[in-house]
């Protein structure tokens, strides 16, 4: 399944930040095996924020649907926010919060 420019362009930008801030610090006192349970967690809940996220962003030109859908995706990314695992999964949460909240802003 192929996601609209629109509704993938946040994912990217969230992974091309994680890309360019450089390897995590391995966390203290998890083995090999407990990160990479983190990284496939991760993987599983980022693609529910992108979901969450993305009925904001498809309905970007039109301001009452992005306000009709605002209160669930926060709400959402508010619950996803306590799963993610890792340092990477924070930054691309936070980049498709940011994305949210500037289109939200852009409605009056």
């Amino acid at each position: 399944m192929r996601l609209p420019k629109a509704a993938s362009a946040p994912l990217l930008a969230a992974l091309v930040l994680a890309a360019c801030a450089g390897p995590e610090p391995a966390a203290p006192g998890k083995g090999v095996g407990e990160q990479a349970a983190d990284v496939v967690s991760d993987t599983d809940v980022l693609k529910a924020a992108n979901a969450a996220s993305g009925e904001v962003v498809r309905a970007a030109g039109d301001c009452e649907a992005v306000k009709a859908a605002l209160p669930e995706a926060n709400q959402k990314l508010d619950e996803i926010e306590s799963s993610v695992r890792t340092a990477t999964g924070r930054a691309t949460l936070g980049a498709l919060r940011q994305r949210v909240r500037s289109i939200a802003e852009s409605c009056p």
